[in-house]
């Protein structure tokens, strides 16, 4: 079982499909289908040296922030935030094509901005070295510096810089290394590395 796997069992299913208006077994179909796409796109935008800048600073905003997320701490705005600076303009599209273009990709892109900031969040833990329930620095962070202004802590070194940074820590993630979001079998996602490999070119920006 992958990381990814394990985190997407540990998802909330009833809470994600009540946000979503969708029923529970819609909501775990479309979690199973999109978490690791998560994962692959921000591999994907990794590929590009401005775009791993631009990932790592939204990794550090979101460290610490896993229990919270997980407990039903998410906002939705943000959410979408991520899920755009993922996949920009392609959204609709990577959603029809993780739901194989059936009416499972309408569930998927209801769900992304509900698990995107978990994703997120768990990534950030991850590659920072952040802990669950508490952010480094002594303080929580607001994500994207909303809410209560807080004196933010220093950057983080990343806690795992083995076999390239951040591209490969997510494809690791996904049980795959760094060709983990593409390659001619498309890697641990399947077709829809592919799918992402051509949406993204590698990386969105």
């Amino acid at each position: 079982m992958s990381e990814v796997q394990q985190l997407v069992g540990r998802m909330p299913v009833g809470r994600i499909a009540q946000q979503a208006g969708v029923s529970e077994a819609d909501a775990r179909r479309a979690i199973d289908a999109i978490v690791p796409v998560l994962v692959g796109g921000m591999q994907a935008n990794a590929a590009d040296p401005a775009g791993e800048r631009s990932l790592v600073g939204a990794l550090g905003r979101h460290r610490g922030h896993l229990d919270e997320r997980l407990g039903g701490d998410v906002d939705i705005d943000d959410g979408e935030r991520i899920v755009h600076n993922v996949f920009g303009d392609r959204t609709d599209q990577v959603a029809r094509a993780a739901g194989g273009d059936s009416a499972l990709g309408g569930i998927i892109r209801k769900i992304l901005p509900i698990v995107a900031p978990m994703v997120i969040a768990w990534i950030a833990n991850r590659f920072l070295g952040g802990q669950e329930g508490q952010a480094q620095g002594g303080h929580v962070e607001s994500p994207f510096g909303e809410g209560k202004a807080q004196r933010p802590a220093p950057d983080p070194e990343p806690a795992q810089q083995q076999g390239g940074g951040l591209g490969d820590l997510l494809g690791g993630l996904l049980g795959g290394g760094s060709g983990g979001a593409g390659g001619a079998s498309g890697g641990p996602l399947g077709p829809l590395g592919d799918v992402l490999g051509g949406l993204l070119g590698g990386g969105k920006r």
